[in-house]
């Protein structure tokens, strides 16, 4: 008999099925045969399971802003980190031994990942440059991986685990806010890095786009997976976040840019990886010329963060560079993972490099006007109306 509030995880367990299985059900986000159906409507009425209020609502949601068939839309399946964030707004942030008073300290869903495949999810929301967008994470046995799952799925991305957290919960993150936007994030271990995705991912042949997204903290111990996918016909995209030291020197990240076939970076990873110490007015020439010694290269994009990015397509032509929205900035927590999110949603969507670019930039600023990484979620339409008066510009 489960003595604490029962989760999904238990209903998985005593109706004999995945996780993913009951959320889809729950969710109404798949097919699920009749039998299976059953037994988990058995396992909810023994267990006296009740869904988040969030859940009871998911399906009229998801046909609302997806339509009623997401499989012939690119396919984006993201895996990386996803937590409960705990942000918490203050003058100052402390010193050893200080005691201080926040302004608020508020729950919200993140982790790059989890940003990243909401913004993408959220381009869209009416239709236009729609994802199917999956999560493939760690989730546990509590009610707050409950919570984000039922999230998830009302921000039209499918979160599915691939492995437990070390304590069987949802990872937690603190951010502190300072005034002027700055954020200072203390996060709980998080490791995938063991997981062959190809167990939990098919990779059968499909006549879609299918993009495989990993996170750099992933990179180096999950290549044998990416081949793997890349092999199956699958593209495959990288942020560099996380990168280990290995892949943070200048073979090293030639390396990554030359097996993925759309890199992202900041510009401190760069300056460290090519021992780049010109001014900014020169460092899109001495990244171009550094990409130039590699024979054939994914699409790389240099994120600049309130100055923009600059975006390198892999046939040679001249680098875009796209300026960042003037805005206020509240929070600039997650405006990287929206800026790769809103990219990929318009590139699968056959948009050129400069449109993605354009969109991004303007995504990743609109982030950062409000409070958490998921708290301004731009749709297409949001976005055309922001850009209109902002023409692209060519990076010098």
């Amino acid at each position: 008999m489960v003595r604490r509030r029962p989760t999904i995880a238990d209903v998985a367990n005593v109706a004999g099925v995945s996780v993913g299985t009951v959320s889809n059900y729950l969710n109404g986000t798949a097919r699920i045969r009749p039998a299976t159906q059953s037994k988990i409507d058995r396992a909810v009425r023994e267990l006296a399971y009740r869904p988040s209020t969030f859940a009871r609502s998911l399906s009229t949601v998801s046909v609302r802003r997806t339509g009623e068939d997401r499989s012939q839309m690119p396919r984006l399946v993201v895996v990386g980190y996803i937590s409960v964030d705990y942000m918490c707004r203050i003058d100052v942030l402390p010193h050893r031994d200080d005691r201080i008073t926040a302004h608020h300290i508020e729950k919200a869903l993140g982790g790059p990942a989890a940003n990243l495949a909401v913004a993408a999810a959220g381009i869209g929301a009416n239709g236009t440059f729609g994802l199917d967008v999956e999560l493939a994470t760690a989730l546990g046995d509590d009610p707050d991986s409950d919570w984000a799952l039922a999230e998830l799925a009302l921000k039209a991305v499918h979160a599915f685990p691939i492995r437990k957290p070390f304590n069987n919960r949802l990872s937690r993150c603190i951010v502190f806010i300072e005034p002027n936007g700055s954020r200072t994030i203390v996060n709980e271990p998080f490791e995938l890095s063991d997981v062959d995705l190809v167990d939990h991912v098919r990779l059968t042949s499909e006549t879609r786009t299918r993009c495989l997204h990993i996170e750099g903290y992933h990179y180096e111990r999950m290549r044998g997976s990416i081949e793997r996918f890349r092999a199956a016909g699958w593209t495959i995209s990288l942020h560099s976040a996380g990168l280990p030291s290995g892949s943070r020197t200048r073979e090293g990240f030639l390396d990554v840019v030359g097996r993925c076939d759309l890199t992202f970076a900041g510009e401190a990873l760069i300056r460290e990886a090519f021992d780049i110490r010109v001014s900014d007015r020169d460092l899109s020439a001495a990244v171009q010329s550094q990409l130039n010694t590699l024979e054939s290269r994914g699409n790389f994009v240099l994120t600049l963060g309130a100055s923009g990015a600059i975006a390198f397509p892999n046939d040679g032509g001249s680098p875009i560079r796209v300026q960042a929205l003037p805005v206020r900035v509240v929070d600039a927590t997650g405006a990287g993972d929206s800026f790769a999110g809103v990219f990929l949603a318009y590139w699968l969507n056959d948009a050129t490099i400069e449109i993605a670019a354009r969109h991004a930039a303007a995504a990743g600023s609109l982030t950062t006007t409000v409070e958490g990484a998921q708290g301004a979620v731009s749709s297409h339409e949001d976005l055309l109306e922001s850009l209109a008066q902002r023409p692209l510009q060519r990076a010098s």
